[in-house]
């Protein structure tokens, strides 16, 4: 279980480490694409006997999304609390953040949360450098206890006995900046409102696309290895988003990518022979190298309701950023899904900011039907929340047989 908690608390919970004081020392040879991992040996310490807490970070080579999707970040500090004498370890603090050190959010974990530790893996060494520098408790090693919060002096103090004012606390991080899909805030403005959109406007393997001149080829078939999941739906501000938790997995040409989440676009984003269809549904994946797949399912009106779409809408939020929760509402990715699962595939982009590139596109050939009135129900809300066809630049688009 986990909760986001105010950025005032945390230090009261766990003290992060700063730049003067951690010693971050690099764990083996991170590869191309899953980064590099470093583990500040500075903040190794043990609570209790068989316990030893440690911070480290990875740093990935491009943006990866966390579970919810709602941002991209390019490194993620952890403290986890290793259980040497059961090989086991809990997470207890992550901290999302920007290539420039920009914090996004932090999440504290229940420590009671354990799991073990996973052989051959990056956790594994973390384990036995964490384990094998252990050394017993003492009272040093206690986490020091929050410092009492900073009073302002009277203007009239705060210069020095050497006449120069104290170094003020830099302002908070700002949020990234708002998008949309119209006006100052549209596509075509998306890579000048924030220093971490640019790639919006580079526009190499931009997505979404025109599909047109194809490579016809035997494509190897998507292994689609979905789970039923508690419902999880949210109303973000550009879209209706599902969140998925343990909802299975793809797998294409040998390499697995986990479900994320899905969400939709009225009309669909990507077109086919310059017709756009009446919806689509992008479900997002990832691999365990921060690889991103998205299946792009297209829909059209028919004469019958989507029975996933009917669940979906039902549980709609009344308001923005107010996720609905249904653990005993369980949905099946498996349902949005047509009987025939032809695909085109290409490399492109996220087609929302920040544009990330490197995403593998797979648009199943065979739309699914939604009702007249399951599709005014979306429209309500997003009448138009999709991007402009980008250039192709002479990409390889296959088209299986």
């Amino acid at each position: 279980m986990k909760k986001t908690m105010p950025f005032f608390l945390l230090a009261a919970v766990f003290a992060a480490p700063t730049a003067q004081a951690a010693q971050w020392t690099p764990i083996g040879n991170g590869s191309k694409d899953s980064g590099r991992v470093e583990i500040d040996s500075a903040s190794l310490h043990t609570p209790t006997e068989g316990r030893v807490r440690l911070w480290y970070r990875e740093t990935y080579p491009t943006p990866r999304l966390p579970d919810s999707g709602a941002f991209s970040y390019t490194r993620l500090t952890t403290l986890s609390e290793f259980l040497c004498d059961k090989r086991q370890l809990a997470t207890l603090q992550q901290t999302y953040a920007r290539a420039d050190g920009t914090e996004l959010k932090t999440e504290i974990f229940d420590a009671r949360e354990t799991r073990s530790v996973t052989p051959d893996s990056r956790e594994e060494a973390l384990f036995n450098h964490a384990c094998k520098s252990r050394s017993k408790p003492a009272a040093a090693t206690q986490l020091p206890p929050a410092p009492p919060p900073t009073v302002a002096e009277p203007a009239e103090t705060t210069k020095r006995k050497n006449g120069k004012k104290p170094a003020e606390d830099p302002p908070p991080p700002p949020p990234p900046a708002h998008w949309g899909y119209s006006g100052n805030s549209g596509p075509d403005k998306w890579g000048a409102l924030d220093k971490d959109y640019p790639t919006c406007s580079l526009r190499q393997r931009q997505s979404p696309i025109d599909i047109r001149k194809t490579v016809k080829a035997d494509l190897p078939a998507i292994q689609f290895a979905y789970k039923s999941t508690p419902l999880s739906i949210i109303d973000n501000g550009h879209s209706i988003k599902v969140d998925t938790t343990d909802a299975g997995a793809i797998s294409v040409d040998g390499e697995s990518y986990v479900l994320k989440q899905f969400h939709f676009h009225r009309p669909s984003e990507e077109k086919i022979n310059g017709k756009a269809y009446d919806m689509v549904a992008h479900l997002v994946h990832q691999s365990k190298e921060g690889k991103l797949a998205v299946v792009a399912v297209l829909m059209e009106v028919g004469k019958k309701d989507h029975p996933l779409i009917r669940t979906l809408w039902t549980h709609l939020p009344l308001e923005q950023d107010k996720p609905v929760t249904r653990k005993e509402t369980r949905i099946d990715p498996s349902d949005l899904l047509p009987s025939r699962r032809n695909y085109f595939t290409f490399l492109g982009s996220l087609t929302t900011p920040p544009c990330t590139e490197g995403v593998l596109w797979l648009v199943l050939k065979t739309p699914v039907q939604v009702s007249k009135e399951q599709l005014g129900g979306f429209a309500t809300i997003y009448r138009n929340n999709v991007r402009p066809v980008q250039p192709t630049n002479n990409r390889v688009i296959k088209e299986g047989r």
